[in-house]
């Protein structure tokens, strides 16, 4: 693949944690936060393309070996479980958000951070699952990984930086009902991309 054909994948990649990492950015987080946040969001998603790549180029082996088998099915399968995964993770963040937002209006307590700890970690897996399809779908073909990697990293990096630090100017104009607004959203993208995956 061309330098141009892996970087309009990475960016096609990259939207869908645009999408999630706006409302998100709304608990008005530090910039020190949201770099770091970034960063998992590009290693994670680095790390799932080439478990996809080297998980599809063994399945491709086995197809020379074995005879015909139907990969189309197979990779539709892992794309509709690994949509399903990541609806079902921002649906119950954008629930925790909204929780802990009554919460923190009930006792006078500061708003949570999702950009935290295990939390963070699974919203990182959430919004990368898409790029182990897109993955698998490479271990067909001839991709230099190194390349891949480094320009997926940068814009995954990059774009999440974007999506962090709109949601976060956004916040700060919507004041303290931020996470309730974020965790909303994130509960609507949630179910619409359920409602996609099972119709």
């Amino acid at each position: 693949m061309s330098v141009l054909e892996l970087f309009v994948l990475s960016t096609a990649l990259a939207a869908d944690m645009f999408s999630v990492a706006i409302p998100i950015g709304m608990n008005r987080v530090r910039m020190r936060l949201i770099l770091r946040a970034a960063f998992v969001f590009a290693v994670f998603h680095i790390g799932m393309i080439l478990t996809g790549y080297h998980a599809g180029h063994w399945l491709g082996t086995v197809v020379e070996h074995i005879g015909s088998y139907h990969i189309d099915g197979q990779l539709a399968n892992v794309q509709n479980w690994a949509t399903i995964f990541g609806a079902l993770v921002l649906t119950g963040l954008g629930i925790h958000m909204v929780k802990e937002y009554f919460s923190g209006q009930e006792e006078g307590s500061p708003a949570s951070n999702p950009l935290r700890g295990f939390t963070l970690i699974m919203l990182a897996a959430s919004v990368s699952i898409d790029a182990l399809a897109a993955g698998f779908s490479l271990g067909m073909m001839d991709v230099d990984l190194l390349r891949l990697s480094i320009i997926l990293g940068s814009v995954i990096f990059v774009i999440g930086v974007a999506g962090l630090g709109l949601g976060r100017r956004v916040g700060t104009v919507i004041g303290s009902r931020a996470e309730l607004v974020g965790g909303s959203v994130l509960f609507g993208l949630g179910l619409h991309i359920l409602w996609t995956a099972f119709t």
